[in-house]
C-alpha cells in the first residue's frame, strides 16, 4: 500500500516537472525568437508589406501559438500589432488570433484536461472545485478572465468546467477579450505617432473603466449574498 502510494506521488511530480520543462522549453525555443522577431517593428512592417497576406497569416500563426502556449507573453504581439495595423486594426487581428488560440486550448483541454487533472488531484477534490465553478456562474467567471488582466490563455485550458457550448466560447471570448488587447494595440499605434498625450489619456480612461467595472461586479456580488 505505501509503494503504491510511493509510486502515485512520484508519478504527479514526474508530471509537474515534465509540464514546468516542457513550459520553459517552449518559451526560449519559440518564445525568445518569435518576441525577437515581432519587437523590430520596422523588419515586421517591410517582412509584412513583401510578402503581402502571407505575412499577415504568418503573424496571425504567432499570435495564436502564443496563445495556445500561456507561457509566451502577449504584449509584445499586441504593441507590434499596434504600430504597424494601427490600433483598431491590430486589435482585431490579435483578437481574432487569441480567440482561436484560447478555443484550440478550450477544445483541447475538453478531451484530455480530465486525464490529465485527473493524473494530478484526488477525484473528489476535482468533483468539489467542479461544483464551486458551476455554483459561481462559470460564464461570468469567463467574461470576467476575459475582459480583466488575468491569465486568460491559462484558463482557457480549464474552460470546459464552465459547461459552454462551441460558439458561446468563441463569442464571449472575442467579445471580452477586444478591450485588454485594444488598450495595448492603441499604445503602440500612439508610440509609432509620438502622442503621448492621446496614450495617457487613453490609459486612463482604461483604468477608470476596468474601476468601475470592478466596483460594479463587487456590489452585485455583495446584493446577491445578502
Amino acid at each position: 500500500m505505501k509503494n503504491l502510494m510511493n509510486n502515485k506521488y512520484f508519478r504527479k511530480i514526474m508530471i509537474i516537472c515534465f509540464l514546468i520543462a516542457f513550459l520553459i522549453a517552449v518559451y526560449f525555443c519559440l518564445g525568445v525568437p518569435m518576441i525577437s522577431f515581432v519587437n523590430d517593428h520596422e523588419s515586421l512592417q517591410a517582412y509584412v508589406d513583401e510578402r503581402g497576406l502571407a505575412g499577415w497569416a504568418f503573424f496571425s500563426l504567432l499570435v495564436i501559438i502564443q496563445t495556445v502556449s500561456t507561457c509566451i507573453p502577449g504584449t509584445p504581439f499586441y504593441l507590434a500589432a499596434g504600430f504597424v495595423l494601427g490600433g483598431l486594426k491590430g486589435a482585431l487581428l490579435c483578437d481574432l488570433c487569441a480567440t482561436i488560440g484560447n478555443t484550440i486550448a478550450f477544445l483541447l483541454g475538453h478531451k484530455f484536461g480530465h486525464k490529465l487533472l485527473d493524473a494530478l488531484f484526488p477525484m473528489d477534490k476535482l468533483a468539489s472545485v467542479e461544483q464551486l465553478i458551476k455554483e459561481k456562474n462559470p460564464i461570468l467567471l469567463h467574461v470576467l478572465f476575459m475582459l480583466f488582466p488575468l491569465p486568460k490563455d491559462t484558463y482557457a485550458w480549464i474552460g470546459y468546467y464552465s459547461g459552454e457550448n462551441l460558439i458561446t466560447w468563441i463569442l464571449l471570448t472575442f467579445i471580452c477579450r477586444f478591450p485588454h488587447i485594444f488598450v495595448y494595440t492603441f499604445g503602440g499605434a500612439m508610440l509609432l505617432e509620438k502622442n503621448y498625450f492621446v496614450l495617457i489619456c487613453g490609459s486612463c480612461f482604461a483604468v477608470l473603466v476596468y474601476f468601475i467595472l470592478m466596483l460594479y461586479l463587487k456590489k452585485k456580488n455583495i446584493s446577491l449574498r445578502n
